[in-house]
């Protein structure tokens, strides 16, 4: 018994089992992750290594080259890239595709340690990362309010940062921006020497007196207790009063020879909200959590943190879940667009509006249980797996025009509905069949291709698959069986038979004549055809530009400016204020 004479017979049975897949498909959507692309793993491990003040000379000598020469030797290796800058050495190992990246980071670590001891002790420790797209921004918070910008700085810092880390799906929050406190310890050199002190041992005194150390443990009944001693400074004047050493019984205090001053760090950077300097808080999303999620649990926690932050303003400047539900939204107007023009055309031809529903409730139903298999196979929703679904919207109604077409032709014949949908669609069953598979021959593969374009494409070429399988099924079983109970011979709309009919007779009649040209004129026709398709190929590479991911209207302009190497801060912020 094939597929389509068993829904026919077992109506109830088929109609419970499409309003599941729908309902399931429902609960599918909504637990679908959506970002604004698919996620990505690239084979690259990323080391960077700080040593301030030092010139991109000395980082290229005395950083970059020796983490090279230790990395140069891991297994899988394909490019070893770096960048020596001012203060800064940046690393990049880009392996082979299909490497595991854990076990990559792993040995890159093991390297980099071999070679630590030979780094400046003044360096910093090399930070060491795969590199994940999730480590991009989501969201962007400005800080302000009438308060200095060391304040808001402190604020961003020590109370917001922690509360928006704790936010479940929060990888990191980083603060950028205003003004960083610095107690500053301002050597006179001339008092220094005076007193025959090195700068070394005023270093020494201060990092020695300006420690936390554990006292142990004390024990009482069943509770323990641990114990440190304070011996942080906590003020401006504590550091002032340390002794540095005794000359003749007398105290040599840090404030005999330098200057103890609250101040701010030196800016390396400046940022600035519509003319404005302010603080800005960055939020990274965990690797593996949802975006849009991600961004409404912060959006929800936003007016409490500012409500217990007193004197402070907290204003979203940029969000990445804004853009992804504007993707989405388009591409869902898209989908329906399609739907509701796909809906008028099959009227206005088939002038039936009772197969024009048929093949309009096969359209959702398809799309919707879609949505399992994508759940199912961890395909996420973003803007290029909808654009799979929208190309498949085009495809797979085929499938239901073909077998709705059958069915009322042999009703036409005299045939019982009941019969008439089981030979008509089972007399198509196999050309549609083999047309699906043709088909899915050729997205399929696109799943196996290597590298970030498989990973990019896979998304698509796995829901057009879905899609088509279940159109197919939906073909060879839902519209044989609504056909059998709602259409009818006199269903045809004769309003809209008087109005297309001889328009459709005219197309006809002058397809008929193009054909019987092409029929007996096969030469010209192979001609024609060949030279349309070098004239094609001709303007795809002539004029046609190319490009890895098509661009994006986001709403915002981004604007990079480069000046002279060696141009001070304050230089360069003259440049971007004109641009402003």
């Amino acid at each position: 018994m094939s597929l389509s004479s068993l829904s026919v017979k077992r109506p109830v049975t088929f109609l419970m089992l499409f309003i599941g897949l729908v309902g399931i498909g429902v609960v599918a959507l909504v637990g679908l992750k959506m970002d604004l692309f698919p996620q990505l793993e690239l084979p690259m491990v990323v080391v960077i290594t700080r040593y301030s003040g030092t010139s991109p000379e000395d980082i290229e000598s005395l950083i970059t080259r020796p983490i090279e020469e230790a990395i140069a030797t891991v297994e899988n290796l394909d490019t070893l890239t770096s960048q020596s800058r001012e203060g800064v050495s940046l690393v990049m190992a880009e392996f082979t595709w299909g490497t595991d990246m854990d076990v990559a980071e792993r040995h890159v670590r093991e390297s980099v340690d071999l070679v630590k001891s030979f780094l400046p002790e003044e360096a910093e420790e090399p930070l060491i990362f795969k590199l994940d797209p999730t480590l991009m921004p989501i969201m962007g918070i400005s800080v302000s309010g009438e308060k200095s910008l060391a304040e808001l700085r402190r604020i961003a810092e020590d109370e917001i940062e922690p509360r928006l880390e704790r936010i479940e799906g929060v990888a990191s929050a980083d603060t950028s921006g205003g003004e960083v406190r610095e107690i500053q310890v301002q050597v006179d050199r001339e008092r220094l020497a005076s007193r025959m002190i090195t700068l070394g041992q005023l270093m020494e005194t201060i990092r020695k007196e300006n420690v936390v150390v554990p006292a142990g443990t004390i024990e009482e009944g069943k509770t323990e207790y641990t114990i440190r001693t304070l011996g942080e400074y906590t003020s401006v004047e504590q550091i002032a009063g340390t002794v540095i050493t005794y000359q003749n019984g007398v105290p040599i205090y840090v404030k005999d020879v330098a200057d103890v001053v609250d101040g701010t760090q030196d800016k390396r950077q400046i940022t600035r909200i519509n003319g404005r300097p302010a603080v800005v808080i960055t939020v990274r999303r965990a690797s593996g959590a949802n975006t849009v999620e991600v961004t409404d649990r912060i959006l929800s926690q936003l007016k409490k943190i500012e409500d217990s932050v007193k004197g402070v303003k907290l204003s979203v400047v940029y969000q990445e879940a804004k853009i992804i539900k504007q993707s989405m939204s388009n591409l869902f107007n898209t989908v329906i667009l399609a739907v509701v023009l796909c809906g008028a055309v099959l009227l206005i031809f088939l002038r039936n509006f009772r197969s024009t529903v048929v093949v309009l409730i096969s359209i959702p139903t398809s799309i919707i249980a879609t949505f399992i298999a994508m759940n199912l196979f961890g395909v996420t929703m973003n803007i290029v797996s909808m654009g799979g679904l929208a190309l498949g919207v085009g495809l797979f109604v085929d499938n239901s025009i073909v077998v709705l077409e059958s069915i009322f032709r042999h009703r036409e014949k005299g045939e019982p509905a009941d019969q008439g949908a089981i030979i008509g669609s089972s007399e198509v069953a196999t050309a549609i069949t083999a047309s699906t598979l043709t088909t899915i021959c050729v997205f399929f593969p696109i799943v196996f291709i290597p590298g970030i374009a498989g990973q990019l494409f896979r998304d698509m070429a796995l829901t057009v698959v879905f899609s088509l399988l279940i159109s197919l099924f939906v073909a060879l079983s839902l519209v044989p069986l609504i056909s059998s109970r709602i259409l009818h011979l006199s269903s045809r709309n004769r309003g809209l038979a008087s109005s297309f009919g001889h328009l459709i007779e005219k197309v006809t009649h002058i397809y008929g004549k193009m054909l019987t040209w092409c029929l007996t004129h096969r030469k010209k026709v192979l001609v024609i055809t060949g030279a349309l398709f070098l004239v094609s190929m001709f303007v795809l590479f002539r004029w046609v530009g190319l490009s890895f991911i098509p661009e994006m209207d986001t709403g915002s302009i981004y604007m990079s400016i480069k000046r002279e190497a060696g141009t001070k801060l304050e230089e360069t912020d003259k440049t971007f204020q004109k641009a402003e």
